[in-house]
């Protein structure tokens, strides 16, 4: 059986993608915020002159992950809430947004219910899907990986597992999920040590998928540490992109708690690396919008979106106003350059207008 392909519905095969999320690897974990808040769909998503108005999704909606749902709509998957294990969004056109229902409603045996983080669906090979995702261990002071499949792309997604897809205990846990498919056909899973958790060094690490998805074979490889000077204590919340046979590498540094909280960017010509990062942040605070991260890919008419999640200004920390939801568009230079547009507000073009 060949190496797992996401079906072009997700990603096209010019350039093949899983959508990533990050988890809350702070110096406290995600989970042990206040519960979000009742979400409702935006009510100036979209403007008469056209275009949208962002945040798309203006509620507490940590990490947020889009998927296609194969039936011309779009599935958010946001960090637990309002009380759900996986809080979902559902919308037509990726700017109008309405509460959905919990993608994950029951969790394994050795997790701690209410606290999930981070989660990534992404449709597999054989038209099933996969949920991977966060959770805290229960017993230890420490985050785990998982993963659940469902028949459907809003689930509900089912783990049966008796133990964690991963889980380095002695670097401080794991977190922040990603899958990733090249345009070889190889499956690989992205993620990071919370060694900030414990005041170690954080890597992000990759390592093959199993045919199913549901494991992961050899060794892991390190592929960035925080060394920048804007990335502080860590990195984390991998997201891949593969643009004419470069691998790009978008991901968070700093905390997600502070405004220096912000999207880097690094490029290689494999999964493995060496991955090289550029020395500044692509995507940071501005007037609009107060520590842009967590953010996920996804593609809408050959056009390239990025989804994050922000602070209202003046008001990061505040659980209440929460971490929203935003779309910036990412281009590529004929030079292999990357540009992501700073978080806007009045945003000229949706994503389903086209140019």
């Amino acid at each position: 059986m060949p190496a797992p392909r996401l079906r072009a519905t997700l990603c096209p095969l010019a350039a093949l993608t899983l959508l990533a999320a990050c988890g809350g690897g702070g110096g406290t974990a995600d989970g042990d915020a206040p519960p979000a808040t009742a979400g409702t769909a935006a009510d100036a998503a979209t403007t008469d002159e056209g275009g949208f108005t962002n945040p798309v999704y203006a509620t507490n909606f940590p990490d947020p992950h889009i998927l296609a749902d194969g039936e011309g709509g779009y599935l958010a998957f946001a960090t637990n809430g309002n009380t759900m294990n996986v809080q979902t969004a559902v919308s037509d056109d990726m700017v109008t947004w309405s509460q959905g229902s919990d993608a994950l409603p029951q969790l394994p045996s050795w997790s701690t219910p209410g606290k999930v983080w981070a989660p990534e669906a992404v449709e597999w090979t054989d038209g099933t899907y996969r949920l991977y995702y966060t959770t805290a261990l229960a017993g230890e002071d420490r985050q785990c990986l998982s993963v659940a499949t469902s028949d459907t792309p809003a689930g509900p997604y089912e783990d049966t597992s008796s133990e964690p897809l991963l889980c380095e205990i002695d670097e401080g846990g794991s977190i922040d999920s990603s899958a990733f498919v090249a345009s070889d056909g190889t499956a690989w899973l992205y993620w990071k040590n919370d060694g900030n958790h414990i005041g170690v060094d954080t890597f992000i690490r990759v390592a093959p998928l199993s045919e199913d998805g549901l494991s992961v074979t050899g060794e892991p490889t390190d592929v960035l540490q925080q060394d920048l000077p804007w990335e502080d204590m860590l990195v984390e919340g991998p997201a891949l992109w593969e643009h004419e046979g470069t691998v790009h590498l978008f991901y968070s540094g700093n905390g997600y708690w502070t405004d220096r909280y912000a999207v880097g960017h690094a490029v290689a010509d494999s999964p493995v690396g060496p991955f090289t990062k550029d020395p500044e942040p692509l995507l940071v605070t501005n007037d609009a919008a107060a520590g842009p991260g967590h953010n996920s890919l996804v593609e809408v008419d050959g056009q390239l979106w990025m989804v994050y999640h922000a602070w209202v200004p003046g008001a990061v920390g505040d659980e209440v106003e929460g971490r929203q939801m935003w779309l910036s568009r990412v281009t590529f230079g004929d030079d292999g350059s990357v540009e992501v547009e700073p978080p806007t507000v009045d945003h000229p073009v949706a994503p389903e207008e086209g140019e």
